[in-house]
């Protein structure tokens, strides 16, 4: 007995890796106190050199955490480790791959041990993730970083679920050598597309002169919403109350319409593919103007064309253009086992000085108060569009529910922009598909 505490207080007390391979002599002296009738000795004995192995296991794994983010932040990353890894003893592990799929694959990769200790998500897969459990609970820095509708961005029941990065929303880009200055209201854009100058080259009876990817609903719902209607009610919280089908919703898909089936070429209709022709018509100079994402820029960079970026139209019912708010998120799995670590390390990449690192590195825009202030005053056109139509941008839901709402609402204005239903029929089908997809993937 006397033999077996010390070789267990040798072992728990700090010699645990010289003792490893004494483990044979350990279960020697525990099978003959068993014989001795000491069996809750033996037992309680084991639990404790194991529970001394798990703890020392335990302080191994806080000298590293893991980050997983996609190749075009890697560098980033790189150059800003090095002073949270001196500071706090650790090291940080860059992983690369693409956003999306590591969210996808954490449920698996979690348990599995295989799951970075921090993440990028978009904000409309933040509370998502959460709810489900794959995301740790963070908590935000109080020194002003973050607004109340930053902080909305990644808040699901009053739980934060991720510390924001980056804000992004649609803008408009306009080719400087066709037209000399961005249009203000869609009654510029109307006169503008009756312009023989942009007639499409296949179908001169139809004109390119603005460009959207309204069939994309990401693209439609700003118009949709400046008309009144909405995806839920309560600020996006409520799916139950679903206002895709209301008066006002109407009165903009039959806005969109009219583009469909008046201006635009029959591809235009397209689900997918009418973005490739939209990218090629605007770097080709046949088009003036177009509302996409600022994502694109780098494209029209790439391509020569002179282009300028400004805040969205007015619509032509005098009302705001209200676009979706997003962007991304630095993530916490609930797997980590490093989870304080992982929040101090967070904490550290969203500093002021590190998000202007970010967008020198990356320029997209952040979304730290502070450091969104400074670049602001740029001269960047892009950055300036940004930041000015954020303030006007409608937070995309980040409940759960709001992915049953992509399909039915894509197919709504693609049947109406084809003909096969009015508005109000496309409106109506669309609603009973998202609230009937609500109802059979979330019941009460």
């Amino acid at each position: 007995r006397n033999r077996l505490h010390r070789l267990f207080a040798t072992v728990y007390n700090g010699g645990i890796v010289k003792q490893l391979f004494n483990f044979k002599e350990v279960f020697s002296v525990l099978n003959k106190v068993k014989k001795l009738g000491f069996l809750a000795l033996a037992a309680s004995s084991i639990g404790l050199i194991l529970a001394g192995c798990s703890n020392s296991k335990k302080e191994a794994d806080n000298k590293t955490i893991t980050i997983t983010v996609d190749k075009g932040y890697k560098d980033y990353i790189n150059r800003v480790k090095g002073d949270f890894e001196k500071k706090n003893g650790v090291k940080v592990e860059v992983k690369t791959k693409d956003a999306l799929t590591a969210l996808d694959n954490l449920k698996l990769d979690g348990p599995a041990g295989k799951a970075a200790d921090v993440l990028m998500a978009p904000y409309d897969r933040v509370g998502v993730l959460g709810k489900q459990g794959q995301l740790a609970t963070v908590k935000l820095p109080t020194d002003g970083r973050y607004s109340d509708a930053d902080k909305k961005n990644v808040t699901l029941n009053q739980k934060q679920y991720g510390e924001p990065v980056t804000i992004e929303t649609l803008v408009l880009f306009y080719n400087k050598d066709l037209i000399d200055h961005a249009p203000t209201t869609f009654q510029e854009l109307e006169e503008l597309s009756k312009d023989p100058k942009y007639a499409y080259e296949n179908d001169k009876s139809k004109n390119v002169a603005f460009l959207t990817q309204w069939t994309n609903f990401y693209n439609a719902y700003g118009l949709i919403k400046g008309y009144g209607g909405y995806i839920f009610g309560d600020n996006g919280t409520d799916p139950k109350n679903i206002g895709l089908n209301n008066k006002g919703a109407v009165e903009g898909i039959t806005y969109m319409t009219n583009w469909f089936k008046n201006t635009w070429p029959k591809g235009m209709q397209a689900k997918t593919s009418n973005q490739n022709f939209i990218t090629d018509q605007f770097t080709k100079g046949k088009t003036a103007v177009i509302i996409d994402g600022p994502w694109q820029a780098a494209a029209y960079k790439k391509a020569g064309v002179n282009y300028g970026v400004a805040k969205l139209p007015t619509l032509a019912n005098g009302e705001k253009y209200q676009a979706f708010g997003g962007g991304k998120a630095w993530v916490i799995s609930q797997y980590s086992k490093n989870k304080g670590m992982a929040q101090k390390f967070i904490d550290y990449l969203t500093t002021d000085k590190n998000m202007q690192k970010f967008y020198d590195m990356t320029q997209e825009v952040p979304a730290n108060e502070k450091t969104r202030t400074a670049v602001a005053k740029t001269d960047n056109e892009l950055t300036s569009a940004v930041i000015e139509q954020y303030k006007d941008a409608s937070p995309m839901p980040n409940i759960p529910e709001m992915t049953e709402v992509w399909t039915g609402a894509e197919n709504m204005v693609i049947n109406a922009a084809s003909g096969k239903d009015t508005p109000k029929q496309a409106a109506d089908k669309a609603t009973k598909q998202i609230q009937q997809a609500i109802k059979q993937k979330y019941k009460e």
